[in-house]
């Protein structure tokens, strides 16, 4: 499969037949005599009229559509509406005015009733209809014409995008999807991308019978801003599983497809995104491509004359080219000096350059005449991933066009930010230390998170935060953040600027501590999650105590290693907290008091103003004890822990 990514691309090639008007006041339909397939109609210059080409539309679209409508304004006055058959290839005449733009909509009827405005068409939305499983597909476009044009392509391009599975793991049955994030409306026509707003929608399907191999238009999704979540539940070799899969922001005419990839956690390729602490769930990777008129599960554009140049380009031998689809494929450690180079009938200039990171430059040199031709020249520098970074795609558009294009994908860091996922969220498998990506807690190459806190528990405890503020406190340096000037606070706590966490992670809400566990639960216990989760919660302490004597903690001998471990039944996934203090406002020291003891009592914020969830250890009988979990209020200038969930 040749994938690409791209943003709205034009799609449609020019096969027409003759349809004209010639009056403001009427429309008139003139069909052309003994047109044969083969020949392109001739357009007449007749004075005052423009003359725009429509191509058939339903013989390239699944849906079948009723009517192509027009709309003309001129200087924002609306001057006429026509209709035309989809079916058919067509030639549309309009009045040569000022200022003219057309709007086109096939797939949504604006209904006569209506009043025709260009604020009122500009701003129209499309939603996904009550009860339905995908949106609704439409083609649309905005064409501005150029005064003293007499001829014109019209393209439409299709507004929704189209999400595939690809099961190759053939150990695996998907018996269910479920899509979150999804947009629930999208605005109809737009040239400067995605507006739906922050309104979602969430999807589920479910296959009785299992998916194996290739699935197809699985879901019909309109533009988002974001990122959308895709969990694949199945059973794999008898057992439960769930794949958790993030797509980039979604981009009309697209097809994303989720890659199931057979090989396992320990070495796969590509952009691994199921997660937890139980090694062999096989992993999922996103490819992204335009979907082509006709399209139903392969297709490439046809690039032929401007493949890049080999032997005129300086590749470094890790970067990885697929001169199919002209993608670049460069590792996490990034590339400096790289040059690419096209031989072609005109000269290369570098059109626009989308990506959501500045981690790309591209320089274009000066092209040369060669070979009847012209050699353009662009040099390429990419930055090296940061920890916990993720795989992205920067897509390079070169003479305006969205026709020609190149794909520059750059893996993930080796080091990404260890999540697990219970309880119906992904859970960053430490606490917060900052909002720095490079300072999180990593697990060095073959070490679980479990060996982490047995091994190294103090360096897994992470940093105390106040509430609203991202600057940390921490207890093994006695460090008081009070003392910085200007410490702003963001109130809720919801500003990635005041968010102590990395990039892609937010703080933990009630509602998602109340899926992990409910509150007042008593530890050790047993209890089903309202996600549908089985969950055992156990206390563990390690059999040696500290064995470091951190300057604000006294008496460190005497601290146990101790925590809550949360391990999901149905999957096998696995979440530690750490027992780890909590610092009042009054004092730079974690408190000697019984209360407060580092391994009796801890506290973890809530996004909820104020609010945390209390970890605290408590009497069961003369030989035992549990933990107990409780939400209660806590002061703003007071610190406890941070545990984030992925967005």
């Amino acid at each position: 499969m040749n994938f690409r990514y791209t943003k709205a691309l034009p799609t449609w090639a020019a096969i027409f037949a003759f349809f004209s008007l010639f009056a403001c006041s009427c429309v008139e339909e003139v069909e052309v005599a003994s047109q044969k397939p083969t020949t392109e109609p001739q357009l007449s210059a007749e004075e005052g009229t423009l003359h725009l080409r429509i191509s058939s539309l339903n013989a390239k679209s699944s849906v079948t559509f009723t009517s192509i409508d027009l709309f003309q304004f001129s200087d924002g006055v609306f001057v006429k509406k026509m209709t035309v058959d989809p079916s058919k290839d067509n030639i549309v005449g309009f009045p040569k005015m000022p200022q003219t733009r057309i709007y086109a909509l096939a797939g949504y009827k604006v209904e006569d009733t209506q009043k025709i405005s260009e604020s009122f068409l500009s701003a129209m939305t499309i939603s996904v209809p009550k009860d339905s499983c995908s949106a609704p597909v439409f083609f649309s476009s905005v064409t501005d014409i150029q005064n003293g044009a007499d001829n014109l392509d019209l393209e439409l391009h299709r507004g929704v995008a189209r999400l595939d599975i690809d099961n190759e793991d053939s150990e695996l049955k998907i018996e269910k999807i479920n899509i979150s994030g999804a947009a629930s409306f999208s605005q109809i026509f737009t040239t400067d991308g995605c507006t739906n707003g922050t309104a979602s929608a969430n999807y589920s399907r479910t296959y009785e019978s299992g998916i194996n191999g290739m699935k197809g238009n699985a879901f019909v999704l309109f533009e988002t801003t974001s990122p959308i979540t895709v969990t694949i539940s199945g059973r794999r070799n008898g057992k439960a599983v769930e794949i958790i899969s993030e797509t980039p922001a979604i981009t009309r005419n697209s097809i994303y497809t989720v890659l199931i990839d057979k090989e396992t956690t320990s070495n796969a390729k590509g952009r691994t995104l199921s997660h937890g602490d139980d090694e062999g769930l096989p992993t999922t990777s996103i490819k992204v491509r335009e979907w082509m008129e006709g399209d139903k599960e392969n297709g490439s554009l046809d690039l032929e004359e401007y493949a890049i140049d080999i032997q005129r380009s300086s590749i470094p031998s890790e970067v990885r080219l697929n001169t199919v689809d002209n993608t670049i494929t460069v590792p996490a450690g990034g590339v400096i000096g790289m040059k690419i180079a096209f031989t072609t009938a005109k000269p290369l200039k570098l059109g626009s350059v989308v990506s959501d990171t500045k981690g790309v430059s591209i320089t274009p040199v000066a092209p040369t005449a060669a070979d009847g031709g012209y050699i353009s020249e662009f040099s390429i520098d990419v930055e090296k991933q940061p920890k916990g970074a993720k795989q992205y795609q920067t897509t390079v558009f070169f003479n305006g066009s969205s026709n020609f294009f190149i794909n520059i994908e750059v893996e993930p860091s080796p080091f990404q930010i260890p999540t697990v996922h219970i309880g119906g969220h992904d859970w960053m498998c430490f606490n917060a230390v900052s909002q720095d990506s490079e300072e999180q807690i990593y697990l060095p190459k073959g070490m679980t998170a479990k060996e982490m806190y047995r091994d190294c528990f103090e360096d897994c405890i992470g940093n105390l935060f106040q509430y609203g503020r991202p600057n940390p406190f921490s207890p093994w340096k006695a460090y008081d953040p009070n003392m910085l000037a200007d410490q702003k606070r963001d109130t809720p706590w919801h500003t990635k600027s005041m968010m102590p966490l990395p990039k892609g992670y937010h703080v933990a809400s009630a509602e998602e501590w109340e899926d992990l566990i409910p509150a007042g639960t008593v530890i050790p216990a047993s209890y089903r999650t309202r996600t549908g989760d089985s969950i055992r919660a156990t206390i563990v302490t390690a059999p040696d105590l500290l064995d470091n004597t951190p300057s604000a903690i006294t008496n460190a001998q005497n601290y146990l290693k101790r925590g809550v471990l949360f391990e999901s039944i149905t999957t096998g996934a696995r979440l530690f907290l750490p027992m780890a203090g909590i610092k009042t406002n009054t004092s730079c020291e974690i408190p000697t008091d019984p209360n407060f003891r580092f391994d009796t009592r801890s506290g973890y914020w809530m996004k909820e103003q104020n609010q945390v969830m209390i970890l605290q250890c408590e009497k069961k009988g003369e030989d035992s004890h549990g933990i107990q979990f409780k939400r209660m209020s806590w002061n703003a200038d007071g610190f406890v822990m941070v545990r984030g969930v992925r967005d």
